[in-house]
């Protein structure tokens, strides 16, 4: 009787551990590095930070290298390029390889280079020229660029803005090179819209090395925190070819107004897809999806889905300040895409946040003024659209996150797929979750005031095949014994690993396996 006993209890006890997600696997205490910018992965198991340090006159950028968690060293990017003082615009990865990306201006002329690191930080070979250009005389302002990967890291493209004196549009030029480092296309390119009326929301590189912007035009000059869909006049995608080529598409159609759209590819295909509204509409009324084929390099005709009516329903605005503002319902609003994933199937599955911000300027009684930044980083909702652009399913994830002057330092999420499912990591208010960990459904704000006990990580898993989501607590602040900061924490798909950075008086990181 005592063997059976033994037998079930063993059983049981293997059963419930198997329900038991992995959890984070933390680092030591390392030394506090409050203006770090990015977490850098490489496959080896090794990671860097780019981070800057106070100095007497001027920041000092760095980087760290980090192994098991542990700082190994830091060292100064010193910003220098044969000899010459240069601007260090960026540090980032590409094809496992750690790279900084400086401008050097010498009168009219602006020159950009690459130069590689070695994982000792230290300069490996000669450094690469990727642009020059001429700037208009007395032309004072800041450097202008970007880069882009391609998903599989097999191209990386540097866009750059070529800034004109009297003209209106915006003239670009971009070079985008292979796992050699070797150019395989550059050119320039012009947005037909005045710069003032006009912005780029996507920049999308595929691993075939097709260039897309996603462009939004506005009625008139922009400058607002809210997203007012009565002031877009039109969105345009533009493709620029392997072969050179270059071609526009507006993606609006029928007195839709397209706005909030995200750009992902396959061998095969490349999907736009993002939110939409009514001519007169301040929030987005649906989602809508188009597909390019990269053989054809032909657009399909854009399908536009509206919002379930129940989603519509769950809307706050009695507790959420962007509608008391705004004065919107039946709408979603300010919502930013933070993941799509495109399945096998040819379905994707969509990822968006809600986010905005909002100024308090307040004057004393002897007239001096103070203004108060509020960031917000509220709902999550989730969609799936198929290969014939229906829509699957749509989910909402209810969360709140408010801040005050810290950029939301600790608020927003992380995702990543594994096993099936969309699983989704954000810092939440204890109170959300009951003695088990379990949801309780209610929507309680977590802030960058909340105490130690009142703080929790959480943790939500989507099926990305019907939806069906679980909803959990995943670490309390005793388990972690720091604030954990999903903008910088980073997830790799070659190591099937998630890096979570955590701060508090030091900094620490913690690794977490997928499937």
């Amino acid at each position: 009787m005592r063997f059976i006993q033994l037998t079930v209890f063993l059983l049981l006890n293997h059963f419930l551990w198997a329900q038991v997600p992995p959890q984070i696997d933390w680092g030591p205490e390392n030394l506090a590095r409050v203006n770090t910018l990015a977490v850098l992965p490489k496959d080896n198991g090794v990671f860097f930070t780019f981070h800057y340090a106070n100095a007497s006159l001027m920041p000092s950028a760095k980087i760290s290298r980090f192994e098991n968690g542990k700082e190994i060293l830091s060292k100064r990017i010193e910003p220098r390029i044969d000899q010459k003082m240069v601007t260090l615009e960026d540090m980032f990865l590409f094809s496992n390889r750690l790279f900084g990306l400086f401008s050097d201006k010498i009168g009219p002329s602006v020159t950009l280079y690459m130069q590689e690191y070695d994982d000792d930080v230290d300069p490996l070979g000669p450094p690469l020229v990727v642009a020059s250009y001429v700037v208009p005389k007395g032309w004072s302002r800041n450097v202008l660029v970007t880069t882009k990967v391609s998903p599989g890291n097999k191209f990386l493209v540097v866009d750059y803005l070529i800034p004109a004196k009297k003209e209106t549009y915006d003239r670009f030029g971009y070079n985008v090179l292979n796992e050699k480092m070797i150019s395989v296309r550059e050119g320039e390119y012009e947005i037909p819209y005045d710069s003032r009326l006009s912005a780029v929301e996507a920049r999308h590189l595929t691993d075939k090395g097709d260039y897309f912007l996603g462009i939004s035009v506005f009625s008139k000059a922009y400058y607002s925190f809210w997203k007012d869909f009565g002031q877009v006049d039109k969105s345009v995608l533009i493709h620029m070819s392997p072969e050179d080529s270059t071609r526009m598409y507006e993606l609006d159609l029928e007195q839709r107004k397209v706005y909030n759209f995200m750009i992902t590819s396959s061998d095969t295909t490349a999907m736009v897809t993002g939110t939409w509204g009514g001519e007169d509409s301040k929030g987005a009324k649906g989602v809508f999806y188009a597909a390019f084929s990269l053989k054809s390099n032909e657009l399909g005709l854009p399908k536009f889905l509206e919002f379930p009516k129940e989603i519509l329903e769950q809307e706050n605005p009695q507790s959420d300040d962007i509608y008391s503002y705004q004065n919107v319902n039946n709408e979603l609003l300010n919502y930013a895409f933070r993941n799509v994933i495109l399945l096998p199937d040819g379905s994707i599955t969509v990822l968006a946040e809600q986010y905005y911000i909002y100024e308090v300027n307040t004057t004393d009684s002897r007239g001096m003024s103070q203004v108060t930044n509020y960031y917000n980083y509220n709902d999550c909702v989730v969609y799936s659209i198929s290969n014939q652009g229906e829509l699957n399913w749509f989910r909402k994830i209810p969360k709140k996150q408010e801040s005050v002057n810290d950029f939301g330092q600790y608020s927003s999420l992380i995702s990543y797929i594994s096993k099936g499912n969309l699983v989704i990591f954000f810092n939440d208010h204890i109170q959300n979750y009951d003695q088990v960990g379990g949801y309780r459904g209610t929507r309680i704000a977590f802030s960058n005031s909340l105490r130690y006990r009142e703080y929790c990580l959480a943790r939500t898993s989507v099926n990305l095949q019907n939806g069906e989501t679980e909803r959990s607590m995943f670490s309390t602040y005793d388990a972690i014994g720091a604030f954990v900061c999903l903008k910088l924490s980073s997830v790799n798909y070659k190591t099937r690993q998630v890096i979570f950075a955590a701060s508090n008086k030091r900094d620490k990181y913690g690794f977490l396996a997928f499937e």
